[in-house]
């Protein structure tokens, strides 16, 4: 198993031109994919076919690639529907994440890892 990045401000901020659109097209076609696996469960209860079944696997299959993106850059997404990821790094000697949420221009507050969201002060 590998050991988890650290990020300092600067890494966590380049990373945001990527993580944004990632996240947004992650947001858009997430509660589809919800409907589509009960649908796929509803489905399989009976003889398991569907005219939509292709749109769902290619839609369930982006959804999965825009996962496994998010977790290559080992950044913890928190919150699908604002957008909220924390990045683990280094502060003042000590674990903590570098909190960002979608819409913010850049990467401007922490928390430690026991406080989440609510302990989030400003770099």
């Amino acid at each position: 198993m590998s050991e988890r990045r650290s990020y300092t401000v600067e890494e966590a901020n380049e990373l945001l031109p990527y993580l944004a659109p990632t996240l947004v097209e992650l947001r858009r076609l997430f509660a589809p994919a919800v409907r589509i696996r009960a649908r796929i469960a509803a489905a399989a209860a009976t003889n398991g076919k569907h005219h939509g079944r292709d749109d769902w696997t290619d839609t369930l299959a982006r959804v999965n690639a825009l996962l496994d993106r998010i977790r290559s850059w080992q950044v913890v997404l928190r919150d699908i529907d604002s957008g909220l990821v924390d990045f683990p790094a280094i502060v003042d000697g000590e674990p903590a994440f570098l909190c960002w949420r979608l819409g913010e221009e850049r990467v401007a507050h922490w928390h430690r890892p026991d406080e989440g969201f609510a302990g989030r002060r400003p770099l």
